[in-house]
């Protein structure tokens, strides 16, 4: 009779425990600075995204798993824009190996392909410029919230004393 008491008292600290420390809970404070706050995570998170693009441009290669036919997928974007980032002036021009990525006609897609994606054009994006008419007819939906273009500025445009003004009729000549 006694073990069984005492697994009881056991089991009924060992919930009493649990449930102070989920009460208590973590508290968000800084620990007399032993804990270093945003900046210094912020810190460390550059320092890995540096490390990552210098092992990126040193590695300066692609595999056939970086593409999907013969387009560049998700991993081969990030790889290359991994090449590219933090870099600074005193960066060098960076040569793309394309290892074991096919033959031929393959090889020459898939080149064009990352060409394609670094390519850069002097001037303003000409694609950018267009009438603003289509946009224009599509500001009642966007602003309204409704999808038919309608909206609730029909009773305010009308004059209604719902505001608290009285309504004018309009004068006819």
């Amino acid at each position: 009779m006694k073990v069984e008491e005492t697994m009881k008292l056991t089991k009924m600290m060992v919930w009493a425990a649990a449930a102070v420390l989920l009460l208590t809970g973590c508290q968000n404070e800084n620990h007399n600075g032993f804990f270093k706050g945003e900046t210094a995570r912020d810190e460390v998170n550059k320092f890995g995204e540096v490390q990552a693009s210098q092992g990126a441009r040193n590695d300066a290669m692609l595999y056939s798993y970086h593409f999907t036919g013969t387009h560049l997928n998700s991993l081969g974007r990030a790889k290359v824009l991994a090449m590219l980032d933090n870099c600074n002036d005193n960066c060098d021009a960076i040569v793309v190996h394309m290892v074991r990525c096919g033959q031929d006609d393959v090889l020459a897609q898939r080149k064009a392909a990352v060409e394609l994606y670094l390519k850069t054009e002097e001037g303003p994006n000409a694609l950018t410029f267009h009438p603003a008419a289509d946009d224009l007819l599509r500001i009642t939906k966007t602003e309204s919230g409704k999808a038919d273009g309608s909206s609730d500025a029909s009773a305010a445009d009308s004059g209604s004393s719902s505001a608290g003004g009285a309504s004018a009729a309009p004068a006819s000549k």
